[in-house]
């Protein structure tokens, strides 16, 4: 999220990627940081056992949420 905050301050659009047990952590990280409003796409847990497709997969099935998160404009601070 510190980087997601970083780049967002600079006028660089952002979307963290979080496994969806850790939504309220994203959310609340993102509200310490001093932007409530940070775009996150969430993705399904776990995934540190996952082969290389196996991510690639999930990559591609958020993929259209990042996208969407990135073109639905500014982000509210």
């Amino acid at each position: 999220m510190c980087d997601l905050v970083h780049l967002e301050r600079r006028g660089i659009p952002a979307v963290g990627i979080a496994t969806a047990p850790f939504a309220d952590e994203a959310v609340a990280q993102a509200r310490l940081l001093g932007m409530p409003g940070a775009r996150v796409a969430y993705i399904p847990h776990p995934v540190q056992l996952l082969s290389r497709d196996e991510l690639a997969g999930r990559a591609d099935a958020v993929f259209p949420d990042v996208l969407a998160a990135l073109t639905a404009g500014p982000v509210a601070r």
